[in-house]
């Protein structure tokens, strides 16, 4: 059996300020994610509408059980309005969060876009996140995956059968970020998916 991956310590650390998360390498900041990236939330439905643009959808599913969204995954048609197209269309970088869900402990889970997508638009129930030049969205996306960042939004989600996370909740929160130079060394590992090792 091989030994359980170990990190090495940071040279020095400081208090974050932020109760949850405690201590954090000296060189990195807290940040609210309204200052790394934009955020919106999509109203494309999964309807054809004769008039529209041709697009393909990126939906819950897609972003729930892939780390990376690429171009060949087999996406859903349908039709969008040339607004909904300029607004929702998928860059490389995007970072696509689940914002509904029938379980809290499915809210915010992560995807990152793995390359430009014109004519892939981000679905219904879905929140997409536009990272800033400085904000690296592969490392943006595993964050959201972390114990305590992941946590701060299921506790925010609304609900009693079904769960929802509105878009204040999500620009306000908190990340605690690296220079870029290692969020795009950190970015490409990978982080365990809901369900990994279950029959879904």
């Amino acid at each position: 059996m091989s030994a359980p991956l170990r990190y090495k310590p940071y040279p020095a650390y400081k208090d974050s300020g932020v109760e949850w998360l405690g201590e954090i390498p000296a060189h990195w900041e807290v940040k609210r994610l309204k200052v790394l990236a934009s955020v919106q939330l999509s109203n494309v439905d999964k309807k054809s509408v004769e008039g529209q643009e041709a697009v393909r959808l990126c939906n819950y599913t897609d972003v729930y059980y892939s780390d990376q969204i690429a171009p060949d995954m087999e996406f859903m048609s349908a039709t969008a309005t040339c607004e909904q197209v300029k607004r929702f269309s998928l860059r490389a970088g995007d970072v696509l969060i689940t914002k509904d869900s029938e379980s809290w402990t499915d809210i915010a889970v992560p995807a990152v876009v793995a390359e430009d997508m014109a004519d892939v638009l981000c679905g219904y129930h879905l929140a997409h996140i536009r990272p800033a030049s400085e904000c690296v969205g592969s490392f943006l996306s595993r964050t959201f995956s972390a114990i305590g960042p992941r946590d701060q939004f299921q506790v925010a989600a609304n609900g009693i059968t079904r769960f929802g996370l509105g878009g204040d909740a999500i620009r306000t929160g908190l990340f605690a970020m690296p220079p870029p130079p290692r969020a795009r060394a950190a970015g490409h590992r990978r982080v365990p998916r809901p369900g990994d090792g279950e029959d879904r």
